[in-house]
């Protein structure tokens, strides 16, 4: 199980549609941001428009170490490394593809996203994609004091 080098902090974050700036979203073709809650009650915030969906949930209860026992529900998951901190690919289907980032022993967040439509370059290969996304959350995150 691959360790957190520089742990940030999830667990004070109530919204997660904070996570990401309005600068980054137009960087990513992403709006209109909802904030909601799973079906478990784990916060997470969800964009949509005609191209693209993400969703990005936070997890400030859980590690990493359980997303892995779980990887054989997940199906063709691959380990990742975003920004330096260790992760989980999850390719769901061909036009949609998350990614597990632990950024604490438990807490993990996951970026989610569903491409709508091929209307930019980056959005061909939709892992790299949500890696950019994860990338820019990871970016705003505090670090554990």
């Amino acid at each position: 199980m691959p360790r957190v080098a520089n742990p940030k902090n999830l667990k004070d974050v109530a919204d997660p549609c904070q996570l990401i700036t309005s600068q980054q979203l137009q960087e990513l073709g992403a709006s209109d941001p909802r904030p909601g809650k799973t079906e478990s009650g784990v916060p997470k915030c969800n964009w949509k428009n005609d191209n693209l969906a993400m969703t990005l949930t936070t997890y400030g209860a859980q590690g990493l170490d359980s997303v892995y026992a779980q990887r054989n529900r997940f199906g063709n998951s691959q380990e990742t490394t975003v920004s330096g901190y260790p992760g989980l690919r999850i390719a769901s289907f061909s036009m949609s593809c998350g990614v597990y980032v632990g950024v604490a022993e438990t807490q993990v967040f996951l970026a989610d996203v569903t491409v709508r439509r091929d209307v930019r370059p980056e959005y061909k290969d939709r892992c790299v994609f949500a890696e950019k996304v994860a990338g820019m959350v990871l970016s705003n995150l505090p670090a554990v004091n």
